[in-house]
């Protein structure tokens, strides 16, 4: 299978190191400094985009012009969703998008909402959520942090919104605090709590390095060949 990767930072070089070892085709590879274009891709069968936010738009519409299936790992561009879903269907072509490829994650989401239903009538144990990232991360709070705020706040009746900054004084009992660390090279650790007076319960998920979220990635590759639309992890991994 030949795949073209947009984005040659830390995730780029990882999935390409990771294609190889899987007998994938790297066909091109682009960064900032090599903008992809339709002929640029005439060879790829998938293209994978871990770019930057503000270019996701732009390449979605280079893929759709060539005919060519996307997995877009990049996150911080979910405002445009509805313009990208016109743009993938009128195309004719297929499109996965996920905040994290990881299949620990995705399995970790399933465990959370599992969790946030049990603890649903239990109004003595409150929640949160906080992840830590590597201090070179540009967006905060997570994108996987807040795909678990998301579950959380439809699982838990008695959550209506998220602070993801810092509190500067009491919050409200209908809010869900979201908190972020940036330190050093850490890959990513994200982790749920729901604290009573009596105990507390805390789920986390521990990334070792960036091979979860490029195999992933990897797979969502093989999973949206010759597929027409827009779907997320959860509908691969069904």
């Amino acid at each position: 299978m030949k795949i073209a990767l947009i984005g040659y930072g830390k995730m780029g070089k990882e999935i390409e190191r990771c294609a190889i070892e899987k007998k994938f085709a790297v066909s091109a590879v682009f960064d900032e400094n090599n903008p992809v274009t339709v002929q640029s891709i005439a060879d790829a069968e998938v293209c994978i985009d871990f770019s930057v936010p503000s270019a996701v738009v732009n390449n979605i519409k280079v893929y759709a012009k060539a005919g060519k299936n996307a997995v877009i790992g990049t996150t911080g561009w979910l405002e445009h969703l509805d313009e990208v879903t016109r743009i993938v269907r009128d195309s004719g072509t297929g499109l996965i998008y996920t905040s994290n490829f990881s299949i620990g994650v995705n399995m970790f989401y399933k465990i959370i909402a599992h969790a946030a239903e049990l603890m649903n009538s239990f109004s003595d144990y409150d929640a949160y959520v906080h992840e830590l990232h590597h201090n070179q991360k540009v967006d905060s709070p997570s994108g996987t942090a807040l795909s678990i705020a998301k579950i959380m706040i439809e699982k838990l009746d008695r959550k209506k919104s998220l602070l993801s900054d810092t509190s500067k004084g009491k919050i409200s009992a209908d809010q869900l605090h979201i908190t972020s660390t940036r330190i050093g090279s850490v890959p990513g650790t994200h982790t749920v709590g729901f604290d009573s007076p009596a105990d507390s319960i805390e789920l986390t998920h521990t990334a070792r390095n960036r091979s979860g979220f490029a195999l992933g990635a990897l797979f969502a590759a093989r999973w949206i060949q010759g597929k027409g639309g827009v779907y997320t992890m959860k509908d691969a991994l069904k």
